[in-house]
């Protein structure tokens, strides 16, 4: 019998088709990345830019074995939840999926997605599911990371995000969904760029907006030449904003004009974070999002609570004026000593940081020994099953922040398992105009809710 060939280096590349004819469908639904999903002789074809129930013309752009991938031609029967984007660059950047749905209709949108894939695999449905905490549509986002370029061409510096569906780089001027304060900050980078004589070097800049300011942190392939260190130097002192550079193996501070922090409550707290430091990116949503989370929780001054990939201490230090201790555990070191730092900062005494790796055996870390009768957790997008399946099962209270509906619904699925009741279930529009979706999902266990782990 013949065996068939050994095939060597990277899998064949998805088949392309560009040369088939034009059809015409009608959208059934939104997929859960906000691409339209029709069916075209049995098979899913998925289309961007399209809404449900909007009847297009199409043209196939990829083929799969199980499903296609198309590209618009036209709309013939629009969707009265159709508008016009607010962006000039919408067609062609990356950033956002949603900007043609109204904002209304994006936000129920994201909650059916999830709570389709908490039921479709999971089979759960929450007990009580809450309003949306809602945003601004636009002027939220207070952190991004841009893409930098030169071209070959004619060493033009380009200054965006990608392309969709490219690793190319669109040359923007302004993107509405940041915060007005930073409205400038794409031309003002191409003008202080351009001012080197090595821009090059540099890959990406990431940006940060605290109460005080603008900062930068430009990344940086190798060491730049004192001439475009001062290049870059004046450039930030003329536009008032911090500079550093991140290297390899370094992080160099070119200028500083005002402290970095964000404030809550009014003032009454005062978190400082530094470059590279994760922040969640709308500030406004974000006070509301804690204000929720203290109230789901129900604290009380007895309460001891388990914060789980704490951060600086967004979550942990808004309960701990609440409660009688907190411990905040974090994977990143830095992190660590900022959360610490923060604690000190704002006179609180009764909370504690500790670094650990929640993905991997937690039975040696002192903390994991205290008792704590209330849990949160703010997990990455990959979830935090190898955690949860750990943890005992004997707090009252668990409440989960979800930035992934998948990941969301399979650890669901291991509470439930484990005895907690999905109890109180909403979405948050945490990213106003783009497919990615925030959520709080709140875990009882009514039979030990006066017991602690």
């Amino acid at each position: 019998m013949k065996k068939n060939a050994i095939r060597f280096g990277r899998p064949a590349p998805r088949k392309t088709t560009t040369t088939k004819e034009p059809f015409s469908v009608t959208i059934e639904r939104l997929s859960h990345d906000g691409r339209g999903v029709a069916r075209l002789n049995g098979k899913t074809v998925f289309i961007d830019g399209v809404l449900p129930d909007e009847r297009i013309t199409a043209k196939i752009t990829q083929t799969h074995k199980r499903h296609d991938e198309a590209e618009l031609i036209s709309i013939e029967q629009r969707s009265a939840s159709r508008i016009e984007p607010t962006c000039r660059h919408y067609n062609d950047c990356g950033g956002c999926q949603l900007q043609h749905l109204a904002a209304d209709e994006q936000i129920r949108y994201k909650e059916s997605n999830v709570l389709s894939q908490l039921k479709r695999m999971s089979s759960i449905t929450p007990l009580q599911v809450e309003a949306p905490i809602l945003s601004e549509a636009f002027n939220y986002r207070r952190s991004a990371r841009i893409g930098l370029n030169v071209l070959q061409r004619n060493d033009e510096v380009m200054v965006g995000f990608r392309r969709k569906k490219s690793n190319k780089l669109l040359s923007i001027t302004q993107c509405p969904v940041i915060q007005d304060s930073a409205g400038n900050i794409f031309t003002a980078l191409q003008t202080g760029l351009s001012s080197m004589e090595n821009p090059k070097q540099l890959t990406h800049a990431e940006l940060q907006i605290g109460d005080a300011g603008l900062s930068l942190t430009l990344r940086c392939k190798g060491g730049l030449k004192s001439n475009d260190k001062h290049a870059l130097i004046t450039w930030a002192n003329q536009q008032s904003l911090n500079l550093s550079i991140q290297t390899d193996t370094q992080s160099i501070v070119l200028a500083q004009h005002h402290e970095d922090y964000y404030e809550l409550f009014d003032g009454k707290l005062r978190l400082d974070f530094t470059s590279g430091d994760f922040l969640q990116i709308n500030p406004r949503l974000n006070a509301k999002m804690i204000d929720q989370a203290i109230n789901w929780l129900t604290l009380e001054r007895a309460d001891n609570v388990l914060d789980l990939f704490c951060g600086l201490g967004n979550f942990t230090l808004p309960i701990a004026t609440r409660v009688n201790s907190v411990v905040g555990v974090e994977g990143i070191e830095n992190m660590v000593e900022r959360a610490t730092h923060n604690a000190d900062r704002n006179h609180i005494s009764n909370a504690n940081f500790y670094r650990a790796d929640l993905s991997k055996d937690l039975s040696t870390h002192p903390w994991f020994t205290e008792s704590f009768n209330k849990i949160i957790l703010d997990p990455p997008r990959t979830g935090a099953y190898e955690l949860l399946q750990q943890l005992p099962t004997t707090a009252s209270h668990i409440l989960y922040i979800s930035c992934e509906p998948s990941a969301l619904a399979r650890d669901a699925e291991l509470l439930l398992q484990k005895g907690y009741s999905l109890t109180r279930f909403g979405v948050m529009d945490m990213f106003p105009q783009t497919n990615h979706v925030e959520s709080m999902a709140l875990f009882e266990n009514t039979h030990k809710s006066k017991k602690t782990i």
